[in-house]
């Protein structure tokens, strides 16, 4: 078996691979002569880590946040068999979109960056509907690509057809390949991230015309688990006929053709989220396979049963995979004692994390007890009158976490005593797609589906969704003010529902934040983009890309202007300078404080201070208010020019049904 890890020629494109974890286990009985498998990180193999260089000297835990980083988003360039196949093509706010080479920042700097360009490929293989997945879709394949990153991959179709013959289909994009879930989920993720971001004032990085090019007609491939499809494909499995199906993503064939096919790749159950796989790839030619298996989880779970990564992982010839479970200072607190060493600096780490004679400080708990531990915490708050906040992805984890919520506040009767409810820009649509994707999830939800007479288990009666704030403060107006726990979209703490809900509970100290995931905890791509323009240039500005505004001085612009402004002179905190601001998310401050405290023996304190950032919203005025009423002037006029030609039409037409009508009457007439 040969594996050839290499980086790309440019030197400014240079890829850390120090993170990327290549497991081979070759069998002696088998001959690997005509076997080759190349990979090739494109971004995310590495994740940054803070420095004094890089991150403000104001900064107090400049150097410790390093400690925070997660695994970001990936994208990997897998070459087998003759086959180039992309697996994965993530973003989120870790990956500045503007963070390119051509700002003058590279890998040098120690900061993830998005390429300019990915290379032409046959297929991208999408494990999951996170973020970190397929957050990246919108930016290469979407429909204003061009104007992003320049030139978008392109298939490889076209080289794999026979000498003399032409392709007949136009698409230049390779297909994707992913579960019916991942397709739906993936494009409720995105939807809930742009709506974010976008009510902010901030840019996403892509357009909701993207998403909706990235999950059109022609181009995802939608497989089942344990299906195989074979590349390269043929030109009828390439192109999209819209005259045979009406759905939204071509259903790819079981059985396809096996002639002149070099490479069978086939999705399985990964568990994590709904509809998550891990992919194996089987070379045709000797029989030799290649698992990619980039996230799993092996437990089961309410809402899906475990990995069967064991099944396929172990005779593999080759698994591709990345670290998993806890990093940083947060992975430490699970680990035994490190033997000791004279070296000073090692030392120095291990003093930070004193230990309870010699063992972790933390274990890793089992499913029933995390659930417990989960459920009491909770309870605790909403006891003492407090309200909990819990921060949570769009489609992924939440289902599981509604599932546990629910049948807690079913049994225990809760309902009438606290609120429980779940909000966020794509709620209502997302646990519609749930309710229809029970044939991915735990067989028992099936059965009980099935048991009690079409009751779907996600119909969750206990469970308030509100796909607004102003929602879910009626509800809570309704309810006489009782205590309430709300799952909210925003796991970051920056944006959306949950930074809300933040600045509004942050100051109570009966409140309580619960983060049920980590893998938000990241650095802020802006932020940290900024400050390494800065330090290259020398020119520190004003406002870097995220900056927490005075709110003071907002209310005071606003003039009274209703109960937006009431509203943000009430919010927590005061306003930070360019550069206090933190370069890790709000709740990657947060964790950092809390495995401080773990770390030496204590409690977290009772106040904290983090910070976030804070939209405002102001009137128009001068030469923007001309130019917004000028717009909506013309909208209104076309709109009016619209229904008038449409009125128009409706008119010609029954004209001409009158006189289609009179010549049929005649024509009768003549025949008596």
């Amino acid at each position: 078996l040969t594996l050839i890890l290499q980086q790309t020629a440019a030197p400014e494109d240079r890829i850390d691979t120090r993170y990327l974890f290549i497991y081979m286990h070759i069998k002696i009985n088998r001959k690997y002569f005509n076997m080759q498998l190349k990979v090739t990180p494109i971004y995310g193999s590495s994740t940054p880590s803070a420095s004094s260089s890089t991150t403000s000297q104001t900064d107090e835990n400049s150097e410790s946040l390093q400690w925070l980083s997660s695994p970001g988003p990936s994208c990997t360039l897998v070459e087998y068999a003759g086959m180039k196949v992309l697996l994965n093509a993530g973003w989120d706010e870790t990956l500045s979109a503007a963070g390119n080479t051509q700002d003058g920042i590279s890998a040098d700097n120690n900061m993830p960056i998005l390429p300019k360009e990915l290379p032409n490929v046959d297929a991208v293989l999408i494990c999951d509907s996170t973020l970190s997945s397929l957050g990246g879709l919108p930016l290469y394949f979407g429909a204003s690509k061009t104007d992003k990153f320049g030139r978008a991959p392109r298939s490889l179709h076209h080289e794999h057809t026979t000498a003399g013959e032409h392709p007949t289909t136009t698409k230049t994009n390779p297909p994707f390949l992913a579960t019916y879930p991942t397709v739906k989920m993936g494009q409720m993720t995105l939807y809930d991230h742009h709506a974010s971001l976008s009510l902010d004032g901030c840019n996403p990085g892509y357009s909701l015309e993207d998403v909706d090019a990235v999950f059109g007609k022609d181009s995802f491939h939608t497989l089942k688990y344990s299906q195989t499809v074979y590349l390269p494909l043929d030109e009828d499995e390439y192109s999209y006929n819209s005259t045979t199906t009406t759905t939204t993503t071509k259903k790819t064939k079981v059985n396809s053709n096996k002639t002149n096919k070099l490479l069978a790749i086939t999705p399985y159950l990964s568990g994590h989220v709904v509809g998550g796989c891990f992919w194996v790839l089987k070379q045709l030619s000797d029989d030799t396979e290649v698992v990619l298996a980039p996230t799993y989880h092996h437990a089961k779970e309410k809402h899906l049963p475990g990995s069967t990564l064991h099944k396929f992982g172990l005779n593999a010839d080759a698994l591709l995979t990345m670290p998993g479970g806890p990093r940083g200072l947060l992975g430490k607190l699970y680990q035994p004692p490190p033997k000791k060493k004279d070296n000073a600096e090692e030392k120095k780490k291990q003093q930070i994390v004193h230990y309870n004679r010699g063992k972790p400080i933390l274990t890793p708990p089992m499913g029933h007890r995390s659930e417990s531990e989960l459920i009491e915490f909770i309870m605790q708050a909403l006891r003492r009158d407090g309200n909990v906040l819990l921060p949570v992805d769009a489609s992924g984890r939440v289902l599981e976490l509604l599932l546990v919520l629910d049948r807690h506040w079913e049994r225990q009767r809760l309902g009438a005593a606290y609120n429980l409810c779940w909000v966020g820009p794509m709620s209502i649509n997302t646990i519609e797609f749930a309710r229809a994707q029970l044939e991915w999830m735990n067989p028992p939800l099936g059965a009980q589906f099935d048991s009690q007479r079409g009751l779907n288990p996600y119909r969750l009666k206990n469970i308030k969704i509100c796909s607004s704030m102003g929602e879910l403060e009626s509800v809570i107006e309704k309810s006489n003010g009782n205590p309430t726990a709300v799952l909210a979209s925003g796991a970051s703490l920056d944006h959306g529902p949950a930074r809300d809900l933040l600045l509004k509970w942050g100051d109570n100290p009966d409140n309580l934040v619960l983060l049920t995931n980590s893998s938000r905890c990241v650095p802020r791509g802006d932020v940290w983009s900024q400050r390494i323009r800065e330090k290259i240039s020398g020119v520190v500005k004003e406002k870097p890309g995220l900056v927490v505004e005075d709110v003071a001085a907002v209310a005071a612009a606003a003039g009274g202007a209703g109960g937006e402004a009431d509203d943000e002179g009430k919010l927590v905190g005061a306003a930070l300078a360019p550069s206090d601001v933190s370069s890790y998310t709000a709740a990657s401050q947060l964790l950092y404080k809390w495995c401080v405290a773990k770390a030496s023996g204590e409690e977290m304190a009772d106040e904290v201070g983090v910070d976030t950032y804070v939209p405002h919203r102001a009137p128009l005025a001068g030469g923007e208010l001309k130019a917004f009423l000028a717009a909506e002037e013309e909208e209104r006029r076309m709109k009016k020019a619209e229904a008038e030609k449409k009125a128009m039409m409706q008119e010609i037409e029954l004209a001409r049904g009158q006189l289609r009508l009179g010549e049929d009457t005649e024509g009768g007439s003549g025949g008596v």
